[in-house]
């Protein structure tokens, strides 16, 4: 008995020396922790609520309205010198002039003025615009200085106008009668052009300054360019007085009428 309570005594010495060791080095039992405030706890799992609450989708983006796409350039209309060289027939050459719309000229104007004759003699006389008479009725040179042109053909040189053929640098009329604007000559000359390669002539008689600079692409004054002859591709080019300039000026009818002479030596008819 005396060894157990011996026993019992070392044990509890031990055992108080050891809760004085641990409080000198400052442990203690660790108290629990109270549980959370009820408040923080509902807040919190407020906040997972909110957390994990699924969220809506985002709206769909709107797309950016593109621009529409340019409209493609218009398709520029071809000039009367395209479309003049396609042209096979005098006739199919005709009804393509009587549509043309290249100018300003077409707005005013009552109709083209294309062409009269036949041209069987090969002779080709070219004047720089219809007047008014021959805006009226379709046809180059009526009127005064037409009935000139034509006693020219049938009294000089002894042939109808059937014979020959009578045209114009221009189609349309220019507004009271005024001269040629280059442009205006620029644009129709694929029409006169053609005439020229479909009639085939062998003398060419330009009725005029205008009209005898633009055939032979020069510019001088008529009395330098009339009295001789000029070749044009070819082709034989004898110019000469405006008939309305001849019904002012009667005296240089004699000059006109040497003109004609030359012509007619270079078409063989003399």
């Amino acid at each position: 008995m005396s060894d157990l309570a011996e026993e019992l005594s070392r044990l509890t010495y031990a055992l108080r020396r050891t809760a004085r060791r641990r409080g000198a080095l400052g442990l203690r039992r660790t108290a629990a922790l109270p549980p959370p405030p009820v408040r923080e706890a509902r807040a919190t799992e407020a906040f997972d609520r909110e957390t994990i609450r699924p969220q809506p989708p985002p709206p769909p983006k709107r797309e950016a309205k593109q621009a529409p796409a340019p409209s493609p350039p218009a398709t520029a209309q071809p000039s009367p010198a395209e479309i003049a060289a396609r042209v096979g027939s005098l006739e199919e050459l005709r009804t393509c002039v009587a549509s043309c719309t290249a100018c300003a000229l077409s707005e005013t104007r009552t109709q083209t003025v294309f062409a009269d004759g036949l041209g069987t003699r090969r002779i080709l006389f070219v004047g720089e615009a219809p007047g008014a008479d021959e805006d009226r009725t379709g046809t180059p040179f009526v009127g005064r200085a037409g009935a000139l042109v034509t006693d020219i053909i049938t009294k000089g040189m002894r042939l109808s106008r059937e014979d020959v053929y009578i045209a114009n640098v221009l189609k349309c009329r220019p507004p009271g009668n005024r001269d040629p604007e280059p442009s205006e000559k620029a644009l129709c000359t694929g029409w006169l052009d053609r005439q020229i390669e479909l009639v085939d002539p062998l003398v060419i008689i330009p009725l005029g300054r205008h009209a005898a600079c633009h055939v032979l692409g020069v510019e001088a004054p008529l009395g330098r360019l009339r009295g001789r002859v000029h070749d044009r591709d070819g082709r034989k080019v004898v110019p000469t007085y405006h008939p309305a300039y001849l019904l002012r000026s009667p005296g240089e009818k004699r000059k006109t009428w040497e003109d004609i002479q030359l012509a007619m030596r270079e078409a063989g008819l003399s």
